[in-house]
């Protein structure tokens, strides 16, 4: 699995990535040739979204690509056997990490050298204890942060394989069953596939085929699905030798076909000598001894053939093997004479013993006794120290031979005891291995008939699920009409209310001001006046307990003289501003339910109820208040003039005033106090309030202000006002 994937920036760092497991040289190469032909600058921001720069500036190389770099070159050496040249890459990667303190990449850095260093020395408790100090100092710097995740699963993972190997298998299953919490579980990714197949490689490595099988294919069938070729060809080698091993030939063969298709592409990969050796040794088991021989020749033929000893003298003790079945017998002591040159100088105990039942079965042949017994117990020795049970069997059954070739039958019948019991052993472990395998196919068939149970209720379910879709759908397109019918409905229905606020605003509202205008005050007075009226008569009849005090009314004519001139002085649009601004100010001093009116260009009625008694000068004073307060550093004329009454003005003739009589009276009293106002020059204000014993008679005429002034001469309104000057309302009342 690569170790940085995920935070490569250069196309050419993700491609040697890639090559480090099948053409290690070229990876180096690669990795190398970045290195030396780019400049180094200094960039300590490891967020990829800041290391783009890589992807376009070709001359450039960062801290993180540089140890990416590094670490490619690392790995691609040690596979090339280079192990120092390794371990000192690794340690200018991870000096450069701490240089830049790229925290992270340093954990993964020491991951990297503390498995490369056990592959090499083999100290599993160093690595151990390497790796508990690394996941310690993940734990400080981790902040929840998904990076920390992929470190752990690698910290996971490398303990897992480390058990594995040291034969602790409890020990390991838990590592990697801890390791797969790191995995997300929601996709798959080339992480998830290298986590089943070092879990399925870790229960090959025991035996336990039927759950080497289901990692396995789990990794293979998501490699499949992500089109990740080359770790769909290590999943077929390892599924090779799966089938070998349960002697599933044909099945072996099948997946180390698809494994040399795609090693074909690199034909310098080391990794395509293992497969053709592993094929050639499948054919042999078959028979097929001269397409084994083919095989074997061209693994001899690779060029990166004799990098390791090792597979040199295996591949010279196969083709020894080889030609001994096919009784070449020359040619078989031939490569195995190469191969003991090569094993005197190397300490191979596996292939040393090989070599010696070799040259015991070539001595059977060549009829020399004394060597079958030779070598057969020098194979013997050494099977009984590796404590390969076939090897020893084999022994046992050359030894046989040996005896029996020299006369010594009873030796013979004691060594062909042995090699027999060996070999019930040897059946008696294929015999468990077979139960489990029944165990383990009695739960898949128990597992597939629950499957087709499931499979009927899906079915039906399915269809149950179609009916009740259909009738959802139905109730969702009725729903959804009437959704659309109410949603239409709901729209209309705000556009006319907007329409009609706009129709109220235009009609009743004065174009200037703001305020509501005298069209409003026609057509709510009327109403308001006969709810007044009305109350009374149910007083007065008894129907009421109370006098309902509080339906009586104060009306106010207010003449404000700067709003007559205020366009002759100001002009017309700053009249405009000016008398929208007083407007707003005035209907802001208006509290509830006191209402306001512009009733003519400089006249303004106010309604009041008669809630709590007040004095006409209070009253006054407020509205004198209002002028005073608007604008003051404005030079306008600040004199009102007032005129008052209430409402029912006669108290023993409810009836007797409507409406507009009663504005005839108000009109009345503001022009008294607007006579007055102009002799004084300065507010004034009049109010008309008939007497108790006033009678209706003295109103009933046509003129209304012929009447209210008669009414006045004779007593039977008082007027009361801010000027005692009683010459001024007798002038008024003449003249008028």
């Amino acid at each position: 699995m690569p170790l940085h994937a995920v935070n490569f920036t250069s196309p050419l760092l993700v491609e040697a990535d890639k090559l480090v497991n099948i053409e290690p040289q070229k990876a180096s190469d690669i990795a190398s040739d970045y290195l030396d032909s780019r400049k180094f600058i200094e960039q300590t921001d490891d967020r990829p979204s800041n290391l783009s720069r890589d992807d376009t500036d070709q001359r450039v190389r960062t801290p993180l690509s540089s140890v990416n770099a590094l670490t490619i070159l690392a790995q691609a050496q040690f596979n090339l056997g280079h192990v120092k040249d390794a371990l000192e890459r690794l340690d200018e990667a991870e000096a450069m990490t701490k240089q830049y303190r790229l925290l992270f990449l340093e954990l993964d850095i020491r991951i990297l050298k503390t498995r490369l260093t056990w592959l090499k020395d083999g100290a599993g408790a160093t690595a151990l204890d390497a790796l508990k100090s690394i996941e310690s100092e993940l734990e400080g710097i981790r902040k929840g942060q998904s990076i920390a995740n992929r470190t752990s699963y690698r910290i996971k993972k490398l303990q897992g394989e480390i058990a594995s190997a040291e034969n602790e298998f409890e020990l390991a299953n838990h590592m990697y069953q801890k390791a797969g919490v790191y995995i997300p579980s929601d996709s798959i990714s080339k992480l998830s596939i290298d986590y089943h197949t070092a879990y399925g490689t870790h229960f090959l490595r025991y035996r336990r085929y039927n759950e080497a099988l289901s990692e396995l294919l789990l990794a293979y069938w998501a490699a499949i699905e992500l089109n990740s070729g080359d770790q769909l060809a290590n999943i077929n080698q390892l599924l090779a030798q799966l089938f070998m091993q349960r002697q599933v030939l044909d099945k072996a063969l099948e997946h180390l076909s698809q494994a040399a298709d795609f090693y074909d592409s690199y034909p310098d990969s080391p990794v395509l000598v293992d497969v053709l050796k592993l094929m050639g040794d499948i054919y042999f088991l078959q028979g097929k001894y001269n397409l084994a021989l083919v095989h074997y020749f061209n693994v001899v033929d690779h060029r990166s053939f004799d990098r390791n000893i090792e597979k040199v003298i295996d591949i010279r003790i196969s083709l020894a093997s080889t030609y001994l079945q096919l009784y070449n017998y020359p040619l078989a002591e031939q490569y195995l004479t190469r191969a003991q040159s090569l094993l005197s100088l190397s300490d191979y105990p596996a292939l040393k013993a090989r070599a010696a039942l070799l040259y015991a079965g070539l001595a059977y042949h060549q009829k020399d006794s004394d060597k079958v017994l030779l070598h057969a117990n020098e194979a013997l020795a050494l099977s009984q120290s590796l404590k390969q049970t076939s090897i020893e069997q084999q022994s046992y059954q050359l030894l046989a031979l040996g005896h029996e070739q020299k006369g010594n039958y009873k030796l013979a019948l004691e060594n062909i005891k042995h090699a027999n019991s060996l070999r019930t052993y040897q059946q008696e472990q294929l015999n468990q291995i077979s139960e489990d395998a029944f165990r383990q196919q009695k739960q898949f068939v128990e597992q597939g008939l629950h499957y087709e149970t499931q499979k009927l209720e899906l079915k039906d379910s399915l269809i149950a699920q179609q009916k009740f879709q259909k009738v959802a759908f139905g109730l969702f397109c009725t729903v959804a009409i009437v959704f659309l019918f109410g949603l239409r409905m709901f729209i209309v229905n705000r556009r006319i209310k907007r329409e009609l606020l706009e129709l109220n605003e235009t009609l009743f509202t004065h174009a200037r001001s703001g305020l509501p205008n005298l069209r409003l005050l026609n057509a709510n007075l009327p109403s308001s006046l006969q709810r007044t009226q009305r109350n009374f008569e149910q007083w007065q009849v008894g129907e009421l307990i109370n006098e309902p005090l509080s339906d009586r009314l104060r009306f106010v004519m207010i003449d404000v003289p700067f709003l007559r001139n205020m366009y002759l002085q100001n002009g017309y649009k700053a009249g405009l501003e000016l008398e929208r601004a007083f407007g707003e100010f005035v209907r802001n001093k208006i509290d509830h339910p006191a209402r306001i009116y512009h009733f003519s260009d400089a006249n303004l009625l106010y309604i009041e109820p008669s809630i709590k008694p007040r004095t006409a000068e209070s009253l006054f004073e407020e509205i004198q208040s209002w002028v005073s307060e608007f604008e003051p550093d404005r030079k306008i004329n600040r004199i009102v003039r007032v005129g008052m009454a209430n409402y029912p003005f006669l108290p023993r003739a409810y009836t007797a005033i409507n409406d507009k009589e009663l504005l005839d009276i108000l009109l009345v009293s503001t022009h008294m106090a607007r006579d007055i106002s102009m002799q004084e020059n300065k507010s004034h204000w009049v109010y008309l309030k008939a007497i108790d014993n006033a009678p209706a008679a003295s109103l009933a005429t046509d003129d209304i202000r012929k009447a209210c002034k008669t009414a006045i001469k004779q007593g039977l309104i008082k007027v009361h006002s801010s000027s005692q000057n009683e010459d001024g309302f007798k002038k008024t009342l003449t003249e008028g």
